[in-house]
């Protein structure tokens, strides 16, 4: 049988194993979960026509783009879309979020992860349809 996925989430973070776990979370969940290994990478798929519906993004991140960057990138491309910050460094509230978003404290547990992406697509059944890429 194959899975059906609704919204589709890119989930940026440079640690190789928090991104795959973060992954598995989000699939599971029914969501098609898209990995980047940083917001440069992130930030060229989006501009290759990767539609997203949510950007969940490692706040701290080596390369020229940190999460908040890679954030206001991304919204420049899909004002809609929405965003969720996480980071492992204590010190990051909200408020120092310079675009809309909600930051999740490392380590969080799955069940966390996916109800606060449910939370902000407003998905009730999780079967909502979305092309995979912008024409």
């Amino acid at each position: 049988m194959a899975t059906i996925f609704s919204n589709t989430v890119l989930v940026v973070d440079d640690d190789d194993d928090v991104r795959a776990l973060a992954v598995s979370i989000l699939h599971d969940a029914g969501y098609r979960a898209i990995p980047a290994a940083s917001g440069d990478v992130a930030l060229n798929l989006l501009l290759g026509g990767l539609y997203v519906d949510l950007l969940f993004t490692d706040i701290v991140m080596p390369g020229e783009l940190d999460g908040f960057a890679l954030a206001y990138e991304a919204k420049q491309i899909y004002p809609d879309m929405r965003i969720l910050y996480t980071t492992g460094f204590s010190g990051f509230s909200a408020s120092k979020a310079p675009i809309y978003g909600k930051i999740l404290s490392k380590p969080y547990r799955p069940s966390i992860l996916a109800s606060e992406v449910m939370r902000l697509l407003g998905d009730n059944d999780g079967h909502e349809e979305r092309p995979a890429i912008r024409v």
